[in-house]
């Protein structure tokens, strides 16, 4: 199968019907699927409300900075998977839009027993990992031990994980994302109410997290395994059908993901693991206790725009590259002035919030957490653009920018720490060289791969970005003479600020067109609206 050719139609359909079923499926599933990713995020939220304070409490805020840190080791460990991992969804949402199966069932099985052999390879470094982590990290006096079970657990979590990715592809190619969200929410449940009924019953021990997280996994597990066998029936586990040289063609791709991947790391998975070795267990727990609110807005910005990945793979299997052209740039501007409010929020109530989450005496993180989340203003409005890349399969350039950055990243935090900025000089370097990355080189990019003009995305950025500032400005401004003693009192002010902006932005800033995109979505509006 050659992945730069436009759709070929199934013989034994009309070319007009296929059309029309794809049109009704995508509109139909878009309502539901921006619903289940905004009910996951919820859930994600009040979660992270709860559950990390309610860590710091029974273990302490050295302690609890391991939780985070063993997470991030997790993801460089996923690189080893990526090649195969990261190009499946593209090519098996292609082959099943085609009605290909044949080729659909060649793609996952050669996934799936490929992670298979990746996982086997990936156990000793695992098991090395494991028994090295008292002498590579900050660990607290005595909980060396606890640490290893903890950091055990994460590692063998993520290489189940590996498995579930090759039956989790189905409801990503199948546009199920609300099928998907409800075995993600089941997990993120199960891994909070397994440590609270084991605090609840013994005392409260490091490695319990490191239960709740494995036991969450293999339930998880379970759910994507039964989403594979109800969306895509046709889809058969059957070692005859690995075919090497898809390998290659899945590689092709994919090794440039995994370059593309490795710098992303070292953007936003680099900070706790230098917080503890060069700041301590101390500061690398209030690090990591502040850098989750960056995380959920990136979860965030991440479901909305995987949300419109296969509908814009699916405009460009049908060849339809103007309509690619039209989602691609109202999707940037949409989720620039969408994430512009949550952002701008966080910014100007980063104090009192503080203080009313984790304590009068975590208020001087504050400016912690603006540096934190300030920029991703900028940095999350282009997050569609990076599926126009992969529909296009223009990945290697943008990991090689990625990679490089991603290094420069790392030598400015350790700079900025010299310099004693710490914890601070960390947020504010991937601040920087991420910010450059996505203001200039990523829309540019994106627009010249469409032969674009290399402005098409500028204007939609900066809607967010002045949004942004003047959200937090505002809130800032309101802080300075309201006293926010209260979560009612937190909630009101942020709630009158919300309803005021987004009438704002209905009636004043998005034009006729955009509005009438939003209606198109919903499975009310007629057909050829979209």
């Amino acid at each position: 199968m050659r992945v730069d050719q436009q759709i070929l139609e199934p013989t034994t359909v009309a070319p007009d019907m296929v059309k029309i079923t794809r049109k009704q499926s995508l509109k139909k599933q878009f309502l539901p699927n921006l619903l289940a990713n905004g009910g996951i995020f919820v859930i994600n939220v009040l979660l992270g409300l709860w559950y990390t304070p309610y860590l710091i409490r029974h273990l302490g805020v050295a302690a609890y900075g391991l939780v985070p840190l063993a997470n991030s080791l997790t993801s460089y460990l996923s690189l080893i998977s990526l090649s195969l991992n990261g190009a499946a969804g593209r090519f098996l949402t292609l082959d099943l839009a085609r009605q290909e199966f044949d080729s659909a069932n060649r793609t996952f099985n050669t996934v799936l027993f490929g992670n298979m052999g990746l996982v086997a390879l990936t156990l000793p470094l695992i098991i090395g990992l494991t028994l090295v982590v008292p002498r590579w990290f900050d660990i607290p006096a005595g909980l060396e031990v606890y640490a290893q079970w903890l950091f055990a657990a994460t590692f063998f979590s993520y290489a189940l994980t590996v498995l579930q990715s090759s039956f989790s592809v189905s409801s990503w190619a199948r546009n199920r994302f609300d099928l998907r969200n409800t075995v993600i929410a089941v997990h993120h449940l199960a891994r909070v109410g397994l440590v609270v009924v084991a605090f609840s019953l013994v005392p409260p021990v490091l490695w319990h997290v490191g239960l709740g997280i494995f036991g969450a996994t293999l339930i998880g597990f379970a759910g994507d395994v039964w989403l594979w066998r109800k969306l895509t029936p046709q889809l058969r586990i059957e070692s005859s059908c690995f075919d090497r040289s898809r390998v290659r063609e899945l590689f092709g791709m994919g090794g440039w993901l995994v370059v593309n991947q490795i710098g992303t790391l070292l953007f936003l998975k680099i900070d706790l693991i230098l917080a503890n070795t060069l700041l301590g267990s101390e500061i690398a727990g209030e690090y990591g206790a502040v850098i989750l609110f960056s995380m959920m807005l990136r979860q965030l910005a991440q479901m909305a725009s995987t949300v419109l990945t296969p509908t814009v793979l699916a405009k460009y299997a049908q060849g339809d590259l103007k309509a690619v052209n039209r989602i691609s740039q109202q999707a940037v501007k949409f989720l620039g002035l969408a994430m512009a409010l949550p952002i701008g929020l966080l910014c100007g109530l980063a104090s009192p919030f503080l203080g009313l989450w984790l304590g009068p005496e975590l208020k001087d993180l504050a400016w912690l957490l603006v540096v934190l989340t300030a920029h991703l203003s900028i940095n999350l409005a282009v997050l569609p653009l990076f599926g126009i890349n992969m529909a296009f399969n223009k990945v290697s350039v943008p990991g090689i920018v990625t990679l490089v950055l991603g290094v420069c990243n790392v030598g400015l935090a350790i700079v900025f720490v010299k310099l004693r900025w710490g914890a601070v000089g960390i947020a504010a370097a991937g601040a920087i060289v991420l910010t450059a990355k996505n203001a200039l080189f990523t829309p540019i990019y994106a627009a010249y791969i469409q032969k674009l003009p290399w402005w098409t995305f500028m204007k939609a950025m900066l809607l967010g970005t002045v949004a942004n500032l003047l959200i937090a400005g505002l809130l800032y401004a309101i802080t300075q003479v309201v006293s926010i003693h209260s979560w009612f009192v937190l909630g009101a002010v942020s709630g009158v600020v919300s309803l005021v902006y987004a009438s704002i932005v209905y009636t004043g800033v998005l034009r006729t067109e955009d509005r009438k995109l939003l209606l198109t979505l919903l499975p009310v509006e007629v057909l050829h609206q979209v």
